[in-house]
C-alpha cells in the first residue's frame, strides 16, 4: 500500500511538471473524486459519487458535485447506464470591458445517458463511451454591479436548459495487476458543432479488489464561443471503493 502511494505521488510529480509548458492565458486546476460502487447482481451495479474542481491557478473553488447512478451490462463487451448529478457551481459575469460585474453561486441540474462499449486485444483494451449530456439551470436572481454608476442592482438569469453529445475513445494498458496507463480523447457536441475538446494521459492503481485510485493530467481546449469555461490544465486525482 504503501508503494503504491509513493509511485502516485511520483506520478503526480511528473504530470504537475508539465503545466510550466501551459500556453499563456491558459487556467489551471485540481479535481477531485470520489466513487462508491455496489454490484447488485453480475449484470446491475449502483454508484454513488462526489467531485470538487478548483479553477484560478487552484485559488477559486469552480464546482462541487454529488451524483447517483446505475448500470446495467448489456453483453460482454457492452455496458448501459444512467445517472443524476446535482452541480453548484461559482459564475463570474464579464461585461464587454472585462469589469466583473457580478459574482454567485448557483445550482444545475444534470442527467447523463450513457453507451458504453470496449474490447480487449491481449493487455490493451480499446473502449467508446457515447454519451448524452442534458443539463438545466434554474432561473435566479442576483446581485449585479452596474459600472456607470457603481450602483448594484438585482439581475435575474432565467433558465436554461442545454444538451451536449460526448464522444470518448480510451486506449487502456494492463501494465501489471496493479498499474494500468490509459489515453483518451473527447469531444463535446453542441448545436453549433464541437463546443470544446479533451486530452487525458494517466494510470489507473488497483490496490485490491476494492480499493483504486486514479491520476491524470487533462488538457481542455474550447473551440466554441458560447463555452465559458474555456482553456484548461487540470490534474485530477480519484478514488473509488468497490464492494
Amino acid at each position: 500500500m504503501e508503494r503504491s502511494v509513493r509511485l502516485a505521488l511520483v506520478l503526480s510529480a511528473l504530470l504537475l511538471s508539465s503545466l510550466g509548458v501551459r500556453a499563456e492565458g491558459d487556467d489551471f486546476g485540481i479535481w477531485t473524486e470520489l466513487n462508491v460502487e455496489k454490484k447488485l447482481t453480475n449484470r446491475i451495479s449502483l454508484e454513488l459519487f462526489g467531485e470538487n474542481r478548483s479553477r484560478n491557478s487552484h485559488e477559486t473553488v469552480d464546482r462541487w458535485s454529488v451524483g447517483l447512478g446505475a448500470s446495467y451490462k448489456l453483453t460482454n463487451w457492452l455496458k448501459a447506464s444512467a445517472d443524476y448529478t446535482y452541480l453548484y457551481d461559482h459564475n463570474e459575469k464579464w461585461n464587454d470591458k472585462q469589469t466583473k460585474v457580478a459574482n454567485f453561486w448557483g445550482s444545475r441540474h444534470r442527467v447523463n445517458v450513457v453507451l458504453t462499449g470496449s474490447v480487449d486485444f491481449g493487455r490493451l483494451s480499446v473502449s467508446l463511451r457515447e454519451r448524452w449530456q442534458y443539463t438545466y439551470r434554474p432561473e435566479q436572481t442576483v446581485e449585479r454591479t452596474k459600472v456607470s454608476n457603481g450602483k448594484v442592482e438585482e439581475k435575474t438569469y432565467n433558465g436554461k436548459a442545454k444538451s451536449v453529445w460526448r464522444n470518448r475513445l480510451q486506449l487502456k494498458y494492463k501494465l501489471t495487476s496493479m498499474w494500468r496507463p490509459y489515453v483518451n480523447g473527447e469531444t463535446f457536441l453542441a448545436g453549433s458543432g464541437i463546443e470544446k475538446y479533451r486530452l487525458s494521459a494517466g494510470t489507473e492503481i488497483r490496490v485490491s479488489k476494492k480499493h483504486s485510485f486514479d491520476v491524470k493530467y487533462l488538457l481542455q481546449k474550447s473551440c466554441g464561443d458560447d463555452d465559458d469555461e474555456g482553456d484548461r490544465h487540470v490534474l485530477d486525482f480519484g478514488y473509488t471503493f468497490k464492494f
